[in-house]
């Protein structure tokens, strides 16, 4: 079902500065990842590079398609978290391979199953054009954004 937000609203403006905020990561920077908002829904996009993103056989590294996948899924749990003073972090990501990827857009999708208190579920969708490559279940501990790193290093 889309679902579209009010221009002027503020839960796009609450989405928006929680793109930014998952754009300027690191990680992000470093693959190349640019989520967006498409439908009242955050997609992530990343343009294949032949020089980062290629293994040795050929092919898009799993990893890649992976790392789509886990931040569509997060992204789409954590955007609706915003304010509540909880997050989600990935706990399990089960990802299935279907079909290989050898240049391209990789676009993925994500939404959550279920959100709970302490648990949240969801599926994602990588795609290449109409072609879905792989599909993904994600399990993420959902936790209050107070609870930094133990002393073990371990988050709490």
């Amino acid at each position: 079902m889309t679902r579209y937000i009010d221009e002027g609203s503020a839960e796009l403006k609450v989405m928006q500065e929680f793109l930014s905020r998952a754009s300027s990561s690191p990680w992000y920077k470093l693959i190349g990842m640019k989520p967006r908002i498409v439908d009242g829904d955050i997609v992530i996009e990343l343009d294949l590079d032949e020089g980062k993103h290629i293994q040795a056989l050929g092919t898009a590294h799993g990893g890649v398609i992976a790392s789509i996948l886990d931040s569509a899924i997060a992204l789409n749990i954590n955007k609706r978290l915003v304010g509540t003073g909880r997050v989600a972090v990935t706990a399990q990501l089960d990802v299935h391979y279907l079909r290989p990827v050898f240049k391209g857009r990789l676009v993925g999708i994500g939404r959550p199953v279920h959100i709970g208190s302490r648990i949240a579920v969801g599926y994602g969708e990588a795609r290449v054009g109409d072609d879905v490559v792989a599909v993904a279940t994600a399990t993420l501990a959902i936790r209050g954004l107070d609870a930094g790193p133990s002393r073990s290093g371990q988050s709490r």
